[in-house]
């Protein structure tokens, strides 16, 4: 009789265990759960993590901190010390991956404080997003919201959740679930397209996992459909929208290596499998050994030379093939980035040997676009340097349409084409070029109703007006190089050459002209960079009104090589009317319109 009471009450007390889990995470064989498993480098790597991080922890908040400098998109503020959302909660998942009580605790805490700051007002229309700091509520914010905090926010708790989710207390638990659906419905809502991959792939993610956790049927369905409508799209661009980014291709695979982690639907887990070798792909085509780079052009790039976690990333997901000599102290390498080391990538087998033995020298054509008119992108790889570019593109700060790498792993060199606007890259200035292998012809033209210092609304120009007190092209190398030898042109178009670690620039501005001002050449460098610069206007704020200039065009051609015999020595066939300039240079044909003009009309 008591061995029958004692089998009742722990079926009973199992029972109510099981239900209080499954009040929280619904089973289902759509998903599956992972394990932390680290190795002993992974620990140690970790342990170094933690001790930086410990550094910018302010327990009487429960958040990171972090320090900004300078202009920040979607902030009011440049400047100071904030209590970092984001990069908190990826602190904590580094905590719980660390193990032990004290360290859990603590994550628990910041998750809960991180929670806590996001909108979960119905009626509010960022219901469900997060502020970048707890100083910038979203409610007194002038510049608009991030609502792609949503997304990575929401990636971050799913990775708390789905991995340890056994020792977290089912208060938080709740608390997570309840979090993870306010911004799993304002994913849906919001309904990114698949032409933004990373937010489209990470709001799919986000949407699948928490539809299938907490039983959401129409969620489920949006989320089937959102996955196969981001695979149809990707698989008739070639590649993903975002062409060839060293940032959004890598954070694009690390969404796509969660899913291979948490997904066992076996038909998405095809449509991820093609998606995750098709991001490997353009990383291995366009790697170039001899300088240790992710060769141009980009589309998306938040710093010009590699960041060392990328070398400890090929060396991981080759399992060791790869060994880049390169200064890097751990996966957190020299960046502010909290690693994930959870994350475990395989390169495929057949795109090793771009890695291992690539054939130099070789011609990379990407088209980038599905759509007329085609954006290519052509990458001219040698043993000596890796020159790209791509046939038409905005010089935002975040785009490279011309680059060109050498030097080596640990002494890598570029130089770069950037239009600047009171010292930042200008969004309304357009590029287009035509390249084969070593020579480029180019120009670059205005448009009237693109961005200034983002291409987004909140930084569009308003009226084709805008304020500057400098306007200039500049050719940038960096890092810094000896700028004491160079000689500086004389007149506009003027060409000249530029030596450099064996190797030779040529440099031709074959055509200038923005509206009544008159350009010079300087050179100058600061600790990072040096440059050449023709400078279009700088002094006193003056306005200009682009719709009141009748011819706004910069057109130049570029070679580069050892051999500088071998240059082209002819200056282009320049024909100009009333609307456009056509150019002609060593086979090479290009036609811009002079007058800035509406966007679409441009591009």
């Amino acid at each position: 009789m008591k061995f029958c009471l004692f089998i009742v009450i722990f079926f009973f007390c199992l029972a109510g265990c099981t239900s209080n889990d499954d009040a929280v995470l619904k089973r289902d064989s759509a998903i599956k759960y992972e394990a932390v498993r680290l190795t002993a480098s992974d620990k140690q790597i970790l342990q170094k993590s933690l001790e930086k991080l410990e550094k910018r922890y302010d327990p009487e908040e429960a958040m990171l901190t972090k320090k900004l400098n300078g202009f920040n998109y979607h902030t009011d503020a440049d400047s100071g010390v904030f209590h970092a959302v984001r990069p908190s909660l990826a602190y904590a998942i580094v905590l719980m991956d660390a193990g032990g009580r004290e360290l859990q605790q603590r994550a628990f805490k910041i998750i809960e404080k991180v929670i806590s700051l996001q909108d979960t007002v119905s009626a509010s229309k960022t219901c469900g997003i997060w502020p970048y700091y707890l100083e910038e509520p979203l409610a007194t914010k002038k510049t608009p919201p991030d609502p792609n905090w949503a997304d990575f926010c929401g990636v971050n708790l799913l990775d708390i959740l789905m991995t340890h989710h056994a020792v977290i207390p089912p208060g938080l638990q709740n608390k997570i679930r309840t979090s993870l659906i306010f911004a799993a419905r304002a994913i849906q809502k919001r309904d990114m397209g698949p032409h933004y991959t990373n937010i489209s792939l990470m709001g799919t993610y986000v949407t699948f996992m928490s539809s299938h956790l907490f039983d959401i049927p129409d969620m489920k369905a949006y989320a089937g459909k959102r996955m196969e409508h981001f695979y149809d799209y990707t698989l008739r661009l070639g590649g993903f929208s975002e062409y060839n980014s060293p940032n959004y291709t890598l954070v694009a695979l690390d969404v796509l290596q969660r899913m291979k982690m948490h997904i066992a639907d076996q038909r998405m887990s095809d449509m991820i499998d093609a998606l995750y070798n098709m991001g490997w792909d353009m990383i291995a085509r366009h790697f170039h050994r001899p300088s240790g780079q992710w060769a141009g052009p980009h589309s998306r790039s938040y710093s010009t030379l590699i960041e060392p976690a990328f070398y400890v990333l090929l060396n991981q997901a080759s399992a060791g093939k790869i060994n880049i000599p390169v200064e890097s102290e751990n996966n957190a390498g020299a960046t502010d980035k909290i690693p994930n080391l959870k994350i475990k990538h395989t390169i495929p087998e057949n795109l090793l040997h771009y890695f291992l033995q690539p054939e130099y020298p070789r011609t990379e054509t990407d088209i980038f676009t599905a759509e007329e008119p085609n954006i290519v992108g052509t990458t001219y790889l040698t043993d000596q340097y890796a020159f790209s570019s791509a046939s038409r593109s905005l010089l935002w700060a975040q785009r490279r349409p011309f680059l060109v790498y050498w030097g080596s792993a640990r002494q890598p060199r570029y130089i770069r084409a950037r239009f600047l606007h009171d010292d930042y890259d200008f969004s309304s200035a357009i590029f287009y070029s035509k390249q084969d292998r070593n020579k480029l012809l180019a120009a670059i033209n205005f448009v009237t109703d693109g961005g200034d210092r983002h291409i987004s609304g909140y930084f569009k120009i308003k009226d084709a007006k805008f304020k500057a007190k400098d306007l200039r092209l500049r050719f940038e190398i960096g890092p810094s190089a000896d700028i004491k030898d160079w000689v500086v042109p004389k007149t506009a178009n003027s060409p000249f050459r530029l030596e450099l670690n064996n190797l030779a620039f040529n440099i031709h501005l074959y055509y200038s002209a923005f509206g009544n001002f008159k350009g010079y050449w300087q050179a100058g460098g600061d600790k990072n960079t040096s440059w050449i610069d023709y400078v279009i206007y700088s002094g006193e704020e003056t306005e200009i009104d682009l719709n009141k200039i009748k011819e706004a065009v910069l057109g130049f051609t570029f070679c580069v090589g050892e051999d500088t015999e071998k240059f082209p020595k002819a200056d282009p066939r320049v024909i100009i009317n009333d609307s456009t300039m056509r150019a002609e240079w060593e086979g090479l044909e290009l036609n811009t319109w002079i007058k800035p003009a509406l966007k679409q009309k441009n591009l």
